[in-house]
């Protein structure tokens, strides 16, 4: 895509017939250990279908975002197993990945993302939303309000990672 043009997309929720392409765009994203299973997506999809977002354009999936409402504060790897902390009521949100396919970068898709799931959460009564990154990401995180937590336990790939939080 030339950096020129104004690329159109959409958000929607995602839905479990999305699953393989969401996933192949997390397998792109998310290497070296990092990448959620298919299994997680799809039970996302099917368990909180509300904190799982995707951006469309030109007819395909360019990228999405999704996390889980839970009473935890942070991140943490038991989350990513079966049996996982996740609560339906909790006063927080979770937001385990955001990704956008590599031929869709820097056309103000992850932005809008992210700002559609805190609108989302806000208006769910959400309190507040986390998320752990990786270092080079923090300024990102900051410029939506996200203030650095510091290093996560979350050691997911063997990655150092950081907490993230931003109020509601």
């Amino acid at each position: 895509m030339p950096s020129d043009s104004k690329l159109s997309f959409s958000i929607t929720k995602a839905s479990p017939e999305d699953l393989d392409e969401l996933h192949k765009i997390e397998r792109l994203c998310f290497g070296g250990g990092k990448a959620a299973s298919r299994q997680a997506f799809l039970y996302r999809l099917t368990n909180f279908p509300d904190y799982f977002l995707k951006a469309k354009a030109g007819g395909k999936i360019a990228g999405f975002v999704n996390g889980c409402p839970s009473d935890q504060s942070y991140i943490t790897d038991d989350l990513f197993l079966e049996g996982s902390p996740f609560k339906a009521s909790g006063q927080n949100l979770l937001i385990f990945g955001l990704a956008v396919h590599p031929d869709f970068r820097r056309q103000g898709i992850a932005h809008a993302l992210m700002e559609q799931i805190l609108r989302a959460a806000k208006a769910d009564g959400k309190r507040r939303v986390s998320l752990t990154c990786e270092e080079h990401l923090i300024p990102f995180y900051e410029a939506f309000g996200y203030k650095n937590h510091g290093v996560s336990k979350s050691v997911i790939g063997g990655i150092k990672f950081f907490d993230m939080e931003t109020g509601l």
